[in-house]
Order: C-alpha cells, then sequence, then structure tokens
C-alpha cells in the first residue's frame, strides 16, 4: 500500500533501526574493555543521555506526523484476520530470532565454549557481528520479494534457517567452534532477509482480499479504505509480537542449559519452529489452488 521507493525507503530505516542492536553490543565491549566487566550499568551512562535527547528532538522537530494516528478499533479488527496471524508466527521466526540471537549470542559462547571465551570480552568482540549483518541484509529481503515474490523468498528462507539452526545443533554436540560460528553466521542474514521479505508482504495479502471482494461486486474505494487501514495495523502489531519471538529465543536456551548443560535442545526447538514456518509458508501462501494470499 505503499509507493514502489517508499517501501524501500521503509526497509531501510528500518534496517538502521536494527543496527541499534549491534550497537549495544559495541557499547558493551567498549565499555567492558574500559572498566572491567564489574561494571555492566555502565552501559546505561551512555544510553539514557541519548534516549533523553531523542525524546526531546522528537518532541520538538518531528511535527509532520500530525496525520498519523490509530484508527478506531483497526487493532481490534486486524486480530479477526487470519492473515494476521500467520504473519505474526512467521515474524517470530525471523525477527524474533534476530533480536534473540543479537542478545544470547555471546553468553551461549561463553557458557558453550567457556574454555575459549573465558572472559566477557573475548566473546564480545563477535557478538557484534551478527546482528550487523542481519540488519544490512534486510533491505535485501525486500528487494529481492520485489523480484521474485515475498512468498518464494520466504519459503526458502526459512528452509536455509532450518538448515543453518542444524548446523548449530551439530556443532553444539561435536563441540565445533569453526562449525558453530558458521551456523550463526548463516542465520544471522538470513534473519535479515526474512524481515524483509515478510514486511513484504503484510499490504499483498489485504491487498489481494481486496481485489476479490472487488471483483465479487464490493465497493472498490472502500475495499482500498480497509485493506490500507487493515496493513498498517498489522505492520505495528506483527513487530511487538515479533519482538517477543526474542524472548522465547532466550527462555529456550536458558532452560536447555540448565536442564541439559548444551543448548542443544534449544537449537532442536529452532529447527522445529522454522520447519513450521516452512510449511505455513507452504499450505497458506504457495499451495497450489490457494486462490488468496490470506486463506485461513
Amino acid at each position: 500500500s505503499l509507493p514502489y521507493g517508499h517501501r524501500h525507503e521503509s526497509h531501510r530505516i528500518a534496517a538502521a533501526g536494527n543496527l541499534g542492536v549491534a550497537a549495544v553490543q559495541l557499547v558493551g565491549l567498549a565499555v567492558l574493555a574500559t572498566i572491567g566487566k564489574q561494571h555492566p550499568r555502565a552501559i546505561l551512562a551512555v544510553y539514557l543521555p541519548l534516549v533523553l535527547i531523542s525524546a526531546a528532538c522528537a518532541w520538538r522537530y518531528m511535527d509532520n506526523l500530525t496525520g498519523a494516528r490509530n484508527e478506531k478499533r483497526a487493532l481490534r479488527d486486524v486480530t479477526k484476520q487470519p492473515h494476521m496471524w500467520s504473519v505474526s508466527w512467521l515474524y517470530i521466526g525471523t525477527f524474533g530470532s534476530f533480536i534473540g540471537f543479537g542478545f544470547a549470542f555471546g553468553q551461549v559462547l561463553q557458557v558453550q565454549f567457556k574454555d575459549i571465551f573465558d572472559t566477557p570480552v573475548k566473546a564480545a568482540y563477535l557478538t557484534f557481528l551478527g546482528p550487523l549483518l542481519g540488519s544490512f541484509m534486510r533491505p535485501a529481503g525486500g528487494k529481492l520479494a520485489d523480484r521474485i515474490g515475498a512468498t518464494t523468498v520466504r519459503f526458502w528462507t526459512f528452509l536455509a534457517m532450518a538448515i543453518g539452526a542444524l548446523l548449530v545443533a551439530i556443532a553444539s554436540v561435536q563441540k565445533s567452534l569453526p562449525l558453530f560460528l558458521f551456523g550463526f553466521i548463516v542465520l544471522f542474514p538470513l534473519t535479515g532477509i526474512g524481515n524483509g521479505s515478510i514486511y513484504k508482504m503484510i499490504p499483498q495479502g489485504f491487498r489481494t482480499n481486496a481485489d476479490q471482494a472487488i471483483a465479487a461486486g464490493a465497493d472498490e474505494l472502500e475495499e482500498g479504505r480497509s485493506a490500507r487501514r487493515l496493513t498498517r495495523a498489522l505492520i505495528g502489531l506483527a513487530g511487538c509480537i515479533g519482538a517477543f519471538g526474542g524472548v522465547l529465543v532466550n527462555l529456550a536456551l536458558r532452560q536447555s542449559f540448565l536442564t541439559n548443560g548444551t543448548g542443544t535442545a534449544a537449537y532442536v526447538g529452532f529447527i522445529a519452529y522454522y520447519l513450521t514456518c516452512l510449511g505455513l509458508t507452504w499450505v497458506v501462501y504457495m499451495r497450489p489452488g490457494r486462490s488468496t494470499l490470506a486463506a485461513s
């Protein structure tokens, strides 16, 4: 529901926002290297002034958003759409993995390979690379979706993510650090590609439903307005639900290490989740005979 150029601009903005995950890792590295691991709260001394400055600038200068407001009952109405639930499930798999892996990666290295990463500084040198790769690949996911279709990109992305998680699980069993790092180097860019392709499909689903309703005799203006309204609501809601996936990733890893002493069980769980996303993409969006992107 956005012009072509604006769609790519939104992906670039989202990618810039995702860079914050890598930035906080770099700030943490600087704090650890400067004053030691005994003072992690010093990170707050860096971020709190930036948060206050950003809030002040938003209040003072962001005066061009007077038309941006939540439409009545839009969030309630979008929760009744099957498209909303399928998109949210898929976005947990991509954005949830990006957030979760971004913040868990360093800790996992210290626990899984504690003989090599015996200090937080050693692990911190690597932790920012994954989120950095994932952020830069998000616009590529949007562009690929424009070229070959969001559904196709998403299908192959989840297949590749399942393979990447399998490599990580094998590395965990074999205690192979090179394979472990390679698996995550595969996973992080794929999360970025998946994020871009899924956001591309949100307006497509509602637009397809609107086109079908118009073909059946519904009012064109009303259906177009409804598609845009639901799209705006889902973009916000899917981002919230997807970010919750980051919590689930960390909880899964924590429980796996507490129960088994390794993260292998969690990695197997990630493989299973990616396979459900693969199946959902096929059944709902790709299976022959599906006449709508938002089939229930």
